[in-house]
């Protein structure tokens, strides 16, 4: 396999010598030059004196690593000259940097997943997803995951690896390091239908709700005479168990807890990625009752619960997670009156004639939130619709755009 590198195995893939092919494969080719100089660094954190903190946190909230902000900006330089790559989102970053609005693909990444991993010399990746430009803007970064049509991974570890998905089909390649080139050492990758190990943080065992402690002590002590217990491996970088997961099979479960009651993992360049890549390789990815790449994004850095794995396990954990889900979804789903738009916030903050910072008290967000609503970089959540709906009632013979506006 070793004579088969990345670009060729692109161009027998993408057959099709069309323009939108062939930049697609551009920009593939320059994520991947991007993280072999991530891998570079990765090898030498020690002697380079890069590993530990910043004085600084990320969008997050996060502590950012030396080697978060150095992988992220090895991405940044190197997507922003490429002509085929519209713009990059990455979890180290608040809002998109827009490099060329007319171009046709824009990519968003976890420049370097697991970096609390680091100074331990534990395994730790770069994760991203490919979305064809729709909108020319920010706001198209805000997509589902039905709107991919790339992702894929690097894996730093005992050797350094790269998985790319590219028409329903996941192959891995590895990193010659003398030759500084991708070469393809596993083709057509499926995930087993059912698989013997099971990843999750058991240290959130308190925090989780009745159900998902269920499934974990049946998974632990199955009934049955025929049935095996499964075995833990948890590394606590996401590419790490995942890359696991994908190879051989199982079920890896980050899921909601009482600290983090809308998940921990990010949607757009964690899960999204992910969950593309575990469905084309005959897995599934899904959240507490949903497909991944089906949910619907109201911003770049939201989060979500994260199950994904063997077929056959994930159906498993849906099973647990069933038991009274439509009726708890029932009663507490809000259905807001309006859609809402950046013009018609706008004109419904000058119609109350407040300031941001005065609306967004009244509406219970930040004035940061407000500001990146009326520039179209993120969308209200069913709450916030809500209480705009309230606000809009109130002067709704003064506005002067209609909120149902496409």
């Amino acid at each position: 396999m070793k004579n088969i590198n990345l670009k060729s195995y692109l161009k027998s893939e993408l057959k099709d010598s069309n323009e939108e092919n062939n930049e697609l494969i551009s920009v593939i080719n320059s994520i991947a030059d991007a993280t072999k100089l991530i891998a570079m660094d990765t090898r030498v954190t020690g002697l380079k004196q890069i590993r530990g903190s910043l004085e600084k946190t990320n969008i997050q909230g996060e502590q950012v690593q030396v080697l978060d902000e150095i992988s992220n900006n090895k991405l940044v330089d190197i997507l922003s000259k490429n002509s085929s790559c519209s713009g990059y989102a990455s979890e180290e970053l608040e809002d998109p940097k827009i490099f060329n609005s007319s171009a046709r693909f824009m990519v968003v990444a976890d420049p370097l997943d697991g970096s609390s991993n680091i100074s331990v010399n534990m395994p730790i990746g770069t994760i991203f997803g490919i979305i064809r430009n729709t909108d020319y803007g920010k706001s198209s970064f805000i997509k589902s995951g039905r709107y991919y049509i790339s992702a894929g991974y690097s894996l730093y570890g005992p050797s350094d690896i790269f998985i790319i998905c590219v028409n329903n089909k996941v192959a891995e390649f590895t990193l010659d390091p003398q030759e500084n080139d991708y070469f393809l050492s596993r083709s057509e990758i499926k995930v087993p239908e059912k698989g013997s190990i099971y990843s999750v943080n058991e240290g959130n065992f308190s925090l989780w709700d009745n159900k998902i402690k269920k499934w974990l002590l049946n998974t632990k002590n199955p009934s049955g005479t025929s049935a095996k217990n499964k075995k833990l491996r948890y590394v606590g970088s996401l590419v790490a168990d995942a890359h696991r997961t994908l190879i051989n099979g199982g079920i890896f479960v980050y899921p909601t807890d009482k600290n983090n009651p809308s998940g921990k993992l990010r949607l757009m360049y964690e899960a999204n990625p992910f969950a593309l890549i575990f469905t084309s390789a005959g897995g599934n990815a899904v959240d507490l009752e949903k497909e991944i790449l089906d949910i619907e994004p109201e911003n770049f850095h939201q989060r979500t619960p994260l199950i994904l794995g063997s077929k056959s396990d994930v159906n498993n954990f849906l099973d647990h997670m069933a038991i009274g889900n439509k009726k708890i979804k029932e009663n507490t789903e809000i259905t807001p009156i309006f859609k809402w738009s950046s013009n018609s916030i706008i004109n419904l903050r000058k119609n109350l004639n407040l300031s941001r910072t005065k609306f967004g008290n009244k509406i219970g967000v930040s004035r940061a939130t407000i500001l990146r609503w009326e520039k179209g970089i993120v969308m209200p959540n069913y709450v916030n619709k809500k209480a705009l709906d309230n606000a809009f009632l109130s002067v709704k013979n003064d506005l002067i755009d209609n909120p149902l506006e496409d």
